[in-house]
């Protein structure tokens, strides 16, 4: 499927998805990036069923960051390079 048969509101939503990914991979170094990324989908996934999709992005990074809080010690935010 090319990305013009898919609607920009999902398009956006799987971009803003990967920025996630992106964000708490670097937040949490000691975990693999693809354990990252499975928890990220994994909460996201949790809200397939949801009709309003303005906030996903920021609950599913919200939930994802709590999972993984729990599995690793996170680097202090000013030694992120932004």
């Amino acid at each position: 499927m090319s990305d013009k048969a898919v609607p920009a509101a999902e398009r956006d939503e799987a971009h803003a998805i990967g920025e996630v990914v992106d964000r708490l991979g670097d937040r949490f170094p000691s975990l693999a990036r693809a354990h990252v990324e499975q928890i990220v989908h994994e909460e996201w996934h949790r809200l397939d069923q949801g009709r309003v999709r303005d906030f996903v992005p920021v609950l599913v990074e919200h939930e994802a960051r709590e999972r993984l809080r729990r599995e690793a010690t996170p680097v202090p935010l000013d030694s992120i390079d932004s």
